[in-house]
């Protein structure tokens, strides 16, 4: 009897050591329990990152600079900021591989297939965090017609300003021993993001890869593809400072001093000529818009301008110009329009400075995701009678795009414009300057006038006051619009000397719109202009 008892408790407790140790073999086996049900504080999730998403830029930390390619078969637009530091390289170099990359493989493409083009459109945000820390967020595609999906780009740099160091995500959180850090993780992308849950059984430390600082906590960024299913589109999940614990490596110290941005001023100009001398009126072709047939260029290919009098039935509703108000222009007498792309920018104010210095007004043609990182220039623009229109919303080439795409794109960016400066644009100057016949009709649909140029200086490829001083200058005639860029500190260089060197040859500085008005009196939308 007593060897049975024995047996049974001797039995008993087998099968409790074999019970625990299950147990804690497949405790260990699991990544994260389940967690229980509890009441989350209110928390406001952040917006999925698409390139698709049209949101606006946020700039907190340096200047944007732009590396830039207009012609066929590759298009580029590759915004970056430079905080005039020594981590300017880093994020400049890994701009610059990233054009250089996708260019080679278009370097004789044009001429074997035109129809394969390609465009790179990268925009970034920017934070600063206690006047220390610089978190940068790179994004945007790599559209090629040779593959059927845009190659999504994401990049994050960090940097602690302090000592001007690049930080790895190993300087911004400890992950000698990551389990902290990966807990966290997994509860809030389950807050956040409740579908990935049945997904997420396999968290590691390469899952923090892309780390991004933020004003709210340590941003963790998760393309597409590439740690969860491809139905998951790049992911946003945000650790809160307050919950990472000694996990956090950085924000240990106060705050350093803010240290302004000085604001570029304009350098000094000789005051202009009082007796001008008209050059001629025009180019001797008796049109006006530079070609040789008279007639003005919709960029169609077809210069007929006889209309029947059924197809006047079907033209569109033209464009009133409102007529300019306080300025004194004399029709008679030369006048040109100066046009400013890819804005606002750094040197915006700078720009208007040198126009209200010698009594001169500019068309300035804003990117839409910008407007709100530069509300006073733009506001700025108006007061001094400058004007504001539209350049699309984020430098996508337009001619490449669908009708819904394009329509997305001017839409938002007059919705933009609008909200800060109370107007409606009537004209749109598309990137690149190229159009297509979805576009235009789309344009015509909006009641957008399409404005492109006839004297180009190429300010964005050479960044060379001189070079741009005298391409103008070779180029400039009676009724031309010039295409320049307001984002560049030689381009502002040059026009401080050419504004009143144009005034001592007897040009009239007006904006597009008055050019238009004394020209044209109306536009028609969907029409493309070139000149006045």
């Amino acid at each position: 009897m007593i060897g049975r008892f024995l047996k049974l408790i001797g039995f008993l407790i087998l099968a409790a050591v074999i019970f625990v140790s299950g147990a804690y073999i497949m405790q260990d086996s699991l990544v994260f329990p389940t967690p229980q049900p509890t009441v989350s504080p209110p928390y406001i999730p952040p917006e999925p990152l698409d390139p698709d998403d049209l949101y606006h830029a946020i700039i907190e930390y340096g200047v944007p600079h732009v590396i830039k390619h207009n012609n066929d078969p590759l298009y580029a637009y590759i915004r970056y900021p430079q905080g005039d530091n020594p981590t300017d390289a880093f994020i400049h170099d890994w701009a610059l591989d990233l054009y250089n990359n996708v260019a080679v493989s278009y370097g004789g493409l044009g001429n074997i297939d035109p129809t394969n083009w390609g465009e790179i459109n990268i925009h970034f945000d920017s934070y600063l965090i206690d006047y220390r820390y610089a978190g940068i967020l790179q994004i945007g595609e790599i559209t090629r017609t040779m593959t059927s999906e845009p190659e999504e780009v994401i990049k994050t740099f960090n940097i602690d300003l302090s000592g001007y160091k690049m930080l790895q995500p190993g300087d911004i959180l400890d992950l000698s021993d990551p389990e902290d850090v990966l807990s966290l993780l997994y509860f809030r992308m389950l807050i956040e993001h409740p579908r990935t849950d049945g997904h997420l059984t396999f968290l590691d430390e390469t899952w923090l890869t892309n780390l991004l600082i933020s004003h709210d906590g340590i941003i963790v960024i998760l393309p597409q593809g590439k740690y969860l299913p491809s139905d998951f589109r790049t992911l946003t999940v945000t650790l809160p400072y307050e919950d990472l614990g000694p996990s956090l490596l950085i924000r240990q110290e106060a705050p350093m001093r803010p240290t302004p941005t000085p604001t570029p001023t304009p350098s000094p100009t000789p005051t202009p000529t009082p007796t001008p001398t008209p050059p001629p009126t025009d180019d001797g072709n008796g049109d006006e818009d530079g070609d040789e047939d008279g007639d003005i260029d919709d960029g169609s290919g077809d210069n007929d301008d006889s209309n029947t009098e059924e197809e006047d039935d079907d033209m569109p509703d033209l464009i009133d110009i409102v007529p300019p108000q306080g300025n004194t222009i004399d029709p008679s007498l030369p006048m040109i329009a100066i046009s400013f792309d890819d804005g606002p920018g750094i040197y915006t104010m700078a720009f208007l400075d040198l126009l209200e210095q010698y009594n001169v007004r500019a068309s300035f043609f804003v990117i839409g995701n910008l407007v709100n990182t530069q509300t006073g220039a733009l506001q700025r623009i108006g007061e001094i009678g400058s004007e504001v229109m539209g350049h699309s919303w984020d430098h996508k080439n337009l001619a490449k795009m669908s009708e819904e795409n394009v329509r997305k794109q001017l839409e938002s960016t007059q919705n933009a414009i609008e909200e800060v400066t109370g107007k409606t644009i009537p004209m749109i100057r598309p990137p690149y300057g190229e159009t297509s016949g979805i576009m235009k009709s789309v344009a015509e649909e909006m009641g957008l006038a399409i404005i492109n140029w006839n004297v180009d200086p190429e300010d964005w490829k050479n960044h060379n006051a001189d070079m741009v001083y005298n391409a103008v200058m070779a180029q400039v005639k009676d009724r031309a619009i010039i295409l320049s860029h307001e984002i560049y500190k030689s381009t502002l260089d040059a026009y401080a000397r050419l504004i009143p060197e144009l005034l001592s040859i007897g040009y009239q500085i007006v904006t597009v719109s008055e050019l238009m008005y004394f020209t044209h009196g109306q536009l028609t939308p969907g029409e493309i202009y070139y000149s006045g």
